[in-house]
Parts: C-alpha cells; sequence; structure tokens
C-alpha cells in the first residue's frame, strides 16, 4: 500500500483565521491568522503568527510574530519579532526584534533589537540595539548601541539603582 506524500498548500486572495499541519506554505494577497507548516513563502500579505519547521520568506508582506527553524528572508516586509535558528536576512524591511542563532543581515532595512552570532548592517540599515560578538559596518549604516554600550549600561543601571535603594532605605530608617 502506498501512502500519497502531502503536497504544498497555496492560499490567495483570501482571509482565514488558521493553516495547519501542511509540509509547504505558499500566501499571496491573502490574511492569515496563525501559519504552522515546514516552509512558509508569503507574497503580498498580512500573518498574525508564523511558525515553520524550516525557512521562511516573506516578499511585500508582514506579521507579528515569526518562528523558523531554518532561514528567514524578508524582502519589503517586516514584523513585530524574529526567531530564526539559521540566518536572517532583511532587505529594505524592518523588525522590532530579531533573534538568530546565526547571522542577521539588514541592508536598507532596520530593527529595534538584533541578536545574532554575526551582525552585518548594510548600506541604508539602522539598528537600535545590535547585541552580538561581531558587529560589521557598512558606510551609511547606523547601529546605536552595541555590545559594549549594553553592558555599560547595564552595570550604571544597577548601580544606580543599588544606590538609590541604599540612600532610600537610610532615609526611611529601615
Amino acid at each position: 500500500m502506498t501512502t500519497a506524500e502531502p503536497k504544498s498548500r497555496k492560499v490567495a486572495h483570501t482571509a482565514i483565521p488558521r493553516l495547519e499541519n501542511d509540509p509547504d506554505v505558499e500566501v499571496r494577497q491573502s490574511s492569515v491568522g496563525l501559519i504552522r507548516a515546514d516552509t512558509v513563502t508569503v507574497k503580498q500579505a498580512a500573518l498574525g503568527v508564523v511558525l515553520a519547521r524550516g525557512e521562511v520568506s516573506v516578499s511585500q508582506g508582514g506579521g507579528r510574530a515569526f518562528l523558523a527553524g531554518g532561514d528567514l528572508r524578508i524582502q519589503q516586509g517586516g514584523g513585530g519579532l524574529f526567531l530564526a535558528a539559521g540566518d536572517a536576512e532583511i532587505h529594505q524591511g524592518g523588525v522590532g526584534t530579531l533573534v538568530s542563532l546565526g547571522g542577521a543581515s539588514f541592508q536598507q532595512g532596520g530593527a529595534v533589537l538584533a541578536v545574532a552570532r554575526d551582525v552585518e548592517a548594510g548600506s541604508g540599515a539602522t539598528i537600535g540595539v545590535a547585541i552580538s560578538p561581531r558587529i560589521t559596518f557598512a558606510p551609511g549604516a547606523r547601529v546605536l548601541a552595541g555590545t559594549r554600550e549594553v553592558v555599560v549600561g547595564g552595570v550604571v543601571a544597577g548601580a544606580v539603582v543599588s544606590l538609590v535603594m541604599l540612600v532610600g532605605r537610610r532615609v526611611l530608617g529601615r
């Protein structure tokens, strides 16, 4: 007895609450609340949450949260939270928080917070805080705070809070 291998699922011009248990999903010009699949390709669509075992590719679309078990590629799109087990690449797009176990590359895009093994800020990229052992900048790229600044800021904030607590205890007599 042979079993049929599951085929990819394509969704276009519709709004649906969820797509689950599909090996490959391609969404075009649609709105989907939740996608759970092996690989996900998005073109001109709005999404809520994407959970993929493999790669996620977004072109001219966005969503609230993307979790990719492989690489994550964004072209002219964005979202709130991107988590990738592989590399993450954003070209002409943006994200609130990006965490990648591999590298993170930004070309004419940006992030509020980028955490990755390597962060590359290409031409026209802006990153608020980059936490990485290696951060590279191209001409025209901006990173407002790197790993060193974050560590120094944490130490200073800890010292200020400790000092305020100490003074507060003495003033209150506790």
